[in-house]
């Protein structure tokens, strides 16, 4: 049969895993975090039980997210002296009215002048426990500053490939080629900065961390959404597959080149440049200028998700354009009559040849090669026929 401290100990390793699997099955709700820190607050043995249970800290990082409560003071209102170290076969029981926060009291009828008594072995356990529950909150206290420390990350694609990659936070991004992101996350606020090409957002909720992407003098803030970023030359292209977005006129900060939370909220006073809907795109100047707007077909846009490329009554200049962003043989126009007729199709973006043949194909229109270069010209009977 288990004494009193061993069934103790039984029932909180059980609390220990029920809280494991809550925090695996997702963000807990501010109720249950109140509960989850005043169990922890019972005592050091709840925190090392817990750390045990989660493979000392392999996935504490997600409940330690979640806690903005110092851990210092948790010894001192865990009464470390009481609930821990006077393990000396006294039975311990939930009070009634706290039994979902693991806090506990002593059976009456006990004398406490038997604490003066030579305690049994299991109480120098005990103070083993103690001391392993002081390493364990120094170590969560340790895992809170490393959650919510500014994270710097930079990623990078070259010429041709694509990448998908997982943020911090759990935010999905797709990188196109030729296109690299710079992460900026800390514990109030995500940002993410296009610095060149075009990035894909699958973005995570957390409604305390705004998520915003900076391009030049824009920022995109998202609303609970995915959507798509393309950086060129002179404007950005944005693209809202679900949900929403609002575009925003904002300066970053001189000393950073990131929108500092102050500046971020102050640019969110005025009204935002463009207010964006799922399967609607705006293409918006550096200057603020917003384009062109309107519905689009998301799928068509962002076909380069599934390597493809997709265009309708674009220009040849134009869509040869994009598969030189993925190709090493690079196509040119040379007749500027050419060069602006419209085309349609959906094609592999690296499937140059097949697409040269298209092109081939469509009257008064030829392409010839010339070593890592096809060059689309008009047609001997065309040019005859403009003579």
């Amino acid at each position: 049969m288990r004494t009193p401290d061993e069934q103790l100990h039984a029932l909180i390793a059980e609390q220990a895993a029920e809280w494991y699997v809550a925090h695996r099955d997702g963000e807990l709700a501010p109720s249950q975090q109140q509960v989850f820190m005043c169990w922890l607050r019972a005592s050091p043995v709840h925190v090392a039980e817990y750390l045990s249970i989660a493979g000392m800290a392999r996935d504490i990082g997600g409940a330690a997210r979640q806690n903005t409560t110092p851990l210092q003071p948790l010894l001192r209102e865990a009464d470390m002296a009481e609930r821990v170290v006077s393990f000396d076969g006294t039975a311990y029981t939930p009070a009634p009215d706290a039994r979902a926060t693991g806090k506990y009291r002593r059976r009456a009828g006990r004398d406490h002048r038997a604490s003066h008594a030579p305690r049994r072995p299991f109480a120098r356990w005990g103070v083993g426990i103690a001391m392993s529950a002081l390493a364990a909150v120094a170590l969560f206290a340790g895992l809170q500053w490393f959650v919510y420390k500014p994270q710097l990350q930079s990623y990078a694609t070259r010429h041709g490939e694509q990448r998908s990659l997982q943020l911090p936070d759990n935010t999905v991004v797709r990188l196109n080629s030729d296109s690299t992101i710079a992460v900026h996350f800390d514990r109030r606020q995500r940002r993410v900065e296009v610095t060149r090409g075009q990035a894909y957002f699958e973005v995570a909720k957390d409604p305390a961390r705004p998520f915003g992407v900076q391009v030049d003098g824009l920022l995109i803030k998202d609303i609970g959404t995915t959507f798509d970023i393309y950086r060129q030359r002179a404007d950005t292209t944005v693209t809202v597959a679900e949900g929403q977005v609002q575009v925003w006129r904002a300066v970053p900060a001189p000393s950073t080149g990131w929108f500092g939370l102050d500046r971020y909220h102050s640019a969110l006073q005025g009204r935002p440049i463009v207010d964006l809907t799922a399967g609607h795109q705006a293409r918006i100047a550096a200057s603020g200028q917003v384009e062109s707007q309107g519905p689009i077909d998301v799928q068509r846009a962002t076909a380069w998700t599934q390597g493809n490329i997709a265009f309708e009554n674009q220009a040849i200049a134009a869509v040869a354009a994009e598969f030189n962003r993925y190709n090493n043989l690079q196509i040119s126009v040379s007749d500027p009559r050419i060069a602006m007729l419209p085309i349609s199709g959906t094609f592999d973006a690296h499937d140059v040849s097949t697409f040269a043949a298209f092109l081939d194909s469509l009257p008064d229109v030829h392409v010839e090669t010339h070593g890592q270069q096809l060059v689309v010209v008009a047609s001997r009977g065309s040019q005859r026929r403009h003579k």
